[in-house]
């Protein structure tokens, strides 16, 4: 993959493609189920976090 500066060149064709990709699942209804889901992963990321700064002595 090619790198300029400011990170890796995207494609342009493969950037639209992945915009409207994402585009149509934001109009894609979820269930409830995978919302709690989604939410459960987050917050255990999210302590995941906080648990790896608490051992390396970085504030929050």
């Amino acid at each position: 993959m090619a790198h300029s500066e400011s990170g890796p060149v995207v494609d342009p064709e493969l950037d639209k493609a992945l915009s409207e990709l994402l585009a149509q699942t934001e109009r894609e209804p979820i269930s409830p189920r995978l919302r709690e889901l989604a939410k459960r992963l987050e917050t255990a990321l999210d302590d995941a976090r906080h648990r790896q700064r608490d051992k390396a002595g970085e504030p929050r």
